[in-house]
C-alpha cells in the first residue's frame, strides 16, 4: 500500500509522472516579506525531489500559487490551510493562507508561532497540497492532517507521492570542465591557466548565504529563476580532478535555504546520519589536496560559522579573514579553520 495519498488533480499538462513544468508563486501584502525566505525553502524542498520547478513572482496576480495570511479558527487549530482550482486533471490556480492569529514571528534563523510551531512545517504541508497531494496518517509524514514537532523535513512517503504526480527530480547539470593539463609528477604544481575552471559566486540577498558552482548551466537558471540570488562574479577557480585533488562536497539546507561546502568525508558522514534538513547534493568541485599542489597560484579559503544565523562562509584571503574575527561583518561569527585550497582566479574569468 503507497504512503501517500493524491488529491487528484496536478500541474502540467503531462500524465501522472511526468514533468510539472515551472508553476509560479508570490505571496501577498499581508505575509511579511522576511516570510519569503521560509517559503523559498519549501518550494525548494519540493522541487529536490520532483521533477517540478518553482519561480518566485513579483504580484499574485500573475502567479500560479498565491500565499497570504488571514484568520482562520484562533491559535493552536488550524495553522494553515491551501485551495485549488483545476480543469479536468490540470491544476489552474492555488492559495495558501496561513492562520494569522498563530502569531507567526522570526526567532533567530527560524519563522514560528506563539506555541512554538515551525513555519516552514506548515509551508511545506501547504505547499504539498497545492501541489496535488492529500492528508495520509498512515505513519510521520509531512503531509499528515497533524504536525509533529519530530518531523523536520520530507519523509518516503511525501516524497513517493510527490514523485508519483511528477516523477522524480532530474539529474544536477554536469560540472563545466576544461581540457585537463599535461601529467606532471605529484612534486610539481597542477594549476595552471589552461587547467582550472570558474566558480560563480551568488549572494541570496534573502538568507544571506553565499552559494558558489562551476556549472554554467546552473548559474544561467539560478540568474533565470532566482531573482533573490545576487551574482558576484567569478570567486575563485577549482583544478580538475586528478592525483593531488580532492572532492568538495555540497549540501542544501531545506529549513533554512542555505548551502554548505566540505572536504571532510567523515563530516559528510555525519551530516548524512544527524541532520535530516541537509540534503546532500554531491560534489560541487575539486579543490587541492594540498596547498604545495596548488602552486604560486593557490589560496586556501578559512571556513567561518555563525552561531546567531547558521550562515557558513569561506574567506578568500588573510585580510578578509582577519577582519571577520576583528568584527566587521557583525557578532557571532566564530573562526572554524582551514577550508580547502582552491586557485585564484585568472583574467580570462574574470567576466565570465
Amino acid at each position: 500500500m503507497a504512503d501517500y495519498v493524491l488529491e487528484g488533480p496536478r500541474w502540467g499538462a503531462g500524465a501522472r509522472g511526468t514533468s510539472g513544468g515551472t508553476v509560479t508563486w508570490a505571496i501577498d501584502a499581508a505575509l511579511p516579506a522576511a516570510f519569503a525566505s521560509v517559503i523559498q525553502s519549501a518550494f525548494a524542498t519540493w522541487a529536490s525531489v520532483a521533477n517540478i520547478s518553482f519561480q518566485q513572482v513579483a504580484s499574485t496576480a500573475t502567479a500560479n500559487i498565491d500565499l497570504t495570511q488571514g484568520a482562520i479558527d484562533g491559535l493552536g487549530n488550524t495553522l494553515g490551510y491551501a485551495s485549488y482550482n483545476f480543469s479536468g486533471q490540470r491544476m489552474s490556480a492555488a492559495t495558501v493562507t496561513f492562520d494569522s492569529a498563530e502569531g507567526w514571528r522570526a526567532s533567530g534563523s527560524k519563522v514560528v508561532s506563539n506555541q512554538g510551531t515551525d513555519f516552514y512545517l506548515v509551508a511545506l504541508h501547504e505547499i504539498g497540497h497545492a501541489l496535488g497531494l492529500d492528508h495520509y496518517n498512515g505513519k510521520p509524514e509531512v503531509m499528515n492532517s497533524i504536525i509533529s514537532p519530530a518531523i523536520t523535513g520530507l519523509m518516503a512517503g511525501d516524497i513517493a507521492g510527490i514523485q508519483a504526480l511528477y516523477g522524480a527530480a532530474p539529474a544536477a547539470p554536469p560540472v563545466s570542465t576544461v581540457t585537463p593539463p599535461a601529467p606532471v609528477s605529484p612534486a610539481q604544481p597542477t594549476a595552471s591557466a589552461s587547467g582550472v575552471t570558474a566558480v560563480y559566486r551568488f549572494y541570496d540577498a534573502s538568507t544571506g548565504d553565499h552559494f558558489y558552482t562551476t556549472s554554467t548551466a546552473e548559474k544561467a537558471q539560478i540568474l533565470k529563476t532566482l531573482p533573490s540570488y545576487q551574482y558576484e562574479g567569478v570567486g575563485w577557480a577549482t583544478p580538475q580532478d586528478g592525483p593531488n585533488t580532492i572532492d568538495v562536497f555540497r549540501f542544501y539546507n531545506t529549513k533554512t535555504g542555505q548551502h554548505f561546502f566540505t572536504t571532510d568525508a567523515a563530516e559528510r558522514d555525519t551530516i548524512l546520519k544527524t541532520l535530516p534538513s541537509y540534503h546532500y547534493e554531491g560534489v560541487a568541485f575539486e579543490a587541492y589536496a594540498s596547498a604545495a599542489a596548488a602552486g604560486a597560484g593557490g589560496v586556501t579559503l578559512e571556513r567561518f560559522y555563525n552561531t546567531q544565523t547558521g550562515l557558513h562562509h569561506y574567506a578568500a584571503n588573510a585580510a578578509e579573514a582577519a577582519a571577520i574575527n576583528q568584527g566587521s561583518a557583525g557578532p557571532g561569527w566564530v573562526d572554524e579553520g582551514r577550508a580547502f585550497t582552491v586557485h585564484i582566479p585568472t583574467d580570462g574569468m574574470l567576466f565570465a
